[in-house]
């Protein structure tokens, strides 16, 4: 209660309100914040190894933001090697440890399709070539429709080349997690 008192005579109610844009930190998730070997996909909660070192960075880079959006490629999902429900889990793994570490991820936004067939469990739904696949920037369009977001005042931090021109598609600067 003192808290939210404190934050009401601050007015950080009225900024943090969506009828204000939003200033938002976006992040991506495999290389950013968790450590996943290229060519291969986190398909369980045991397999979460933190990059503390660049969640400690990508905190205090997220004072300047109204709020954390993870913005994240799952393609494994299509492929069939996992499903929608256990990437939640992993993400809300992902979402509590960062959470340790002062990193507060208010939301995330995931693209479960993937543009090429011949996987043995592959959900033939989701084999497709869409708007929401980093480099395209849908789920940036997304997160903005919803949430009120100013893309060209928000931040885009990443690992790859993908995140890069998904931020510059969607509007958004883009920094690299390797330069912060």
């Amino acid at each position: 209660l003192i808290k939210v008192k404190e934050d009401i005579k601050n007015n950080i109610l009225e900024r943090k309100c969506y009828r204000n844009q939003q200033k938002v930190l976006f992040i991506d998730r495999d290389n950013t914040i968790i450590k996943c070997t290229k060519g291969s996909y986190i398909i369980s909660e045991k397999e979460v190894f933190l990059l503390t070192e660049n969640v400690e960075k990508l905190a205090f880079i997220s004072e300047k933001f109204n709020f954390v959006a993870l913005i994240s490629n799952q393609p494994q999902i299509a492929m069939g090697l996992t499903t929608w429900q256990n990437v939640i889990r992993i993400n809300g793994e992902i979402i509590k440890l960062c959470l340790n570490n002062n990193l507060l991820i208010s939301c995330f936004y995931i693209c479960p399709h993937h543009p090429h067939s011949g996987f043995p469990n592959e959900d033939k739904s989701l084999k497709t070539n869409c708007f929401c696949r980093k480099p395209y920037p849908g789920m940036f369009f997304e997160a903005s429709y919803n949430r009120n977001i100013d893309l060209k005042n928000s931040l885009m931090i990443g690992d790859s080349e993908v995140d890069r021109i998904a931020a510059k598609n969607a509007g958004v600067p883009f920094k690299s997690i390797n330069l912060i």
